[in-house]
């Protein structure tokens, strides 16, 4: 009797012990988790500069595995899609480098850069109905919107209303271009028309 009373009081203990392990591993496994989520944001930038780096320095291969690993980490992060965009436009893939805007303007409505980056593009392509969509959400945007620094802000609207213009003159819509060169003249009153 005395020896199952130990047998039953060992397995116990055991069981015990597997539990408490059990619980350990849990918790190390949810402080990962939560440790990967919170540090993801941290983990994407440092590869967007990465990238950016490579970019400048000419090294697009890099550049691109960067932004891969980025997107593989975020699918939705509007830098990494960017930035992918940029070195397919350096490389002269512009069909693929379209696409990389289309899904930075599409996982953040706010991004101007890409919006305006995208819309240029369409611009030198001859394809300027396809870039006022993009410039228009931008200028709607004004010099005083909520993404980036004041000076950022007026360099993206201003240069909107300049492609705009470009725009509309080549569309030969002049009530909307005739709107567009006031909003200028109101916005940048040093604006010249080239």
């Amino acid at each position: 009797m005395e020896d199952r009373l130990i047998a039953y009081r060992q397995r116990r203990e055991r069981t015990q012990e597997y539990k408490e392990v059990a619980a350990k591993g849990c918790y190390s496994l949810i402080i990962i988790v939560v440790s990967l989520v919170l540090l993801r944001p941290v983990m994407v930038n440092q590869m967007l500069g990465l990238a950016g780096a490579y970019t400048g320095a000419g090294l697009l291969d890099e550049s691109m595995r960067q932004c891969d690993k980025a997107l593989l980490l975020d699918g939705q992060s509007s830098g990494a899609w960017r930035q992918s965009a940029r070195v397919h436009k350096m490389r002269g893939d512009r069909e693929m480098a379209y696409g990389a805007y289309q899904q930075a303007v599409e996982s953040d409505p706010t991004n101007r850069s890409a919006r305006l980056e995208l819309a240029a593009m369409y611009v030198e392509d001859g394809r300027h109905q396809l870039a006022i969509p993009y410039l228009e959400q931008v200028r709607k945007l004004g010099p005083n919107g909520a993404a980036g620094s004041g000076l950022a802000r007026s360099s993206y609207h201003r240069t909107s209303l300049e492609l705009l213009i470009q725009c509309y003159e080549k569309e030969k819509e002049p009530a909307k271009l005739e709107m567009v060169l006031k909003e200028a003249k109101i916005f940048y009153p040093d604006y010249v028309r080239p």
